[in-house]
């Protein structure tokens, strides 16, 4: 498996039980219990990032406490450290058919082999 694909399905991972910054994905992702360190920075972060949202698998939100609570965003890398991000249906299905290779996601983003995934109530 390529580094960029694994790195793909780490950060789906991360956004696939609930809305997540930047800032949180890159805490999860770039600890040494993440299994990835050296091999994950920033400026790489954020170039998946793009890519991912480019690719539909994820979307770019601001959350507001009035109505309308989220409004999608168009994202340059200005606009990474403010976003909120969240998985796509596609993202999700993408995701599902990667966890056969690296086992179910689990609520948590906790990836193990098991029968019980984890499906979120909310779809966007």
């Amino acid at each position: 498996m390529r580094l960029r694909d694994e790195l793909d399905h780490l950060i789906l991972a991360a956004v696939g039980d609930d809305f997540m910054t930047m800032e949180f994905i890159a805490d999860k992702l770039l600890t040494p219990a993440s299994g990835i360190p050296g091999k994950l920075d920033a400026k790489s972060l954020q170039t998946r990032l793009l890519k991912l949202i480019t690719d539909k698998l994820i979307n770019a939100y601001l959350l507001h406490a009035d109505p309308p609570f989220i409004t999608p965003v168009d994202i340059g890398h200005d606009a990474l450290p403010t976003s909120w991000f969240y998985i796509t249906q596609r993202g999700r299905k993408c995701l599902s058919n990667s966890s056969g290779k690296h086992g179910r996601v689990l609520r948590g983003g906790a990836s193990q082999g098991g029968d019980k995934a984890y499906t979120p109530a909310i779809n966007f």
